[in-house]
């Protein structure tokens, strides 16, 4: 089974939370993927963290994308989440929109979701999802 990392399970393995580590380390290397999203937001919360520690995350975040897939965000991404998220603000009911774009992500690859915030990413529909935690 394909699955798409969402960066807060990134960021759990970065810290080391060892039932997602463990959960990451059974997944064959070839069935996970991260959004290049995911890697934006990874790369984003490295730049910033305290001056003094920026070169030592960004370190430890490079190392980490460098043993996943990056898969881009493509024409079809874009249009699919057009319309989740057109969906979800005509609803009154919005999230995050990177958390639209790597479901859309999910979506057009027809891959599993992995991610902690299953309260939103279980609005859009047809999305599989899992929770490490």
């Amino acid at each position: 089974m394909k699955r798409l990392l969402d960066t807060n399970v990134c960021i759990d393995v970065l810290r080391g939370r060892k039932k997602v580590v463990e959960r990451l380390s059974a997944c064959l290397p070839k069935d996970c993927f991260i959004s290049v999203i995911t890697e934006f937001e990874l790369f984003q919360g490295a730049d910033r963290a305290p001056s003094g520690h920026r070169e030592e995350e960004r370190a430890k975040v490079s190392r980490f994308v460098a043993t996943l897939q990056i898969q881009p965000f493509d024409s079809e991404c874009a249009r699919i989440s057009a319309r989740i998220n057109a969906g979800l603000l005509n609803q009154g009911t919005p999230i995050g929109i990177t958390d639209v774009f790597i479901a859309a992500t999910g979506l057009r690859h027809k891959w599993t979701v992995v991610t902690n915030n299953t309260k939103d990413f279980r609005r859009i529909d047809g999305l599989a999802l899992e929770d490490w935690r």
